[in-house]
């Protein structure tokens, strides 16, 4: 008799650091990109992400907090920093880290 794979379990066990910055003097955290909702997948490219996925990505990361932080003025090359600086939180580009792979 085989036992089953217990994904609960790994969810569990699989929660990382969650990612902190500051803008404004007001922290920002954000959980690990992996940890986002499987439901993001069908609203965004991960692949290859555009300026509204990458939006839509740190609006889902951000969750309750996103209303704040769109709410302080910010060039699109510190958003674009921001977006790198999460994925290297995560040890892989987005897209990477979202996929299952055969290796």
């Amino acid at each position: 008799m085989s036992t089953s794979f217990n994904l609960d379990v790994w969810v569990r066990e699989a929660k990382r650091e969650p990612f902190k910055f500051t803008l404004a003097e007001h922290e920002y955290t954000m959980p690990f990109a992996g940890e986002l909702d499987k439901s993001i997948l069908e609203a965004v490219n991960i692949a290859n992400p555009s300026a509204a996925d990458i939006t839509a990505l740190l609006r889902a990361g951000l969750d309750a907090q996103w209303k704040a932080f769109d709410e302080q003025p910010l060039p699109l090359a510190a958003l674009g920093e921001l977006f790198r600086q999460w994925q290297a939180h995560e040890g892989a580009p987005l897209g990477e880290s979202l996929a299952s792979a055969d290796s």
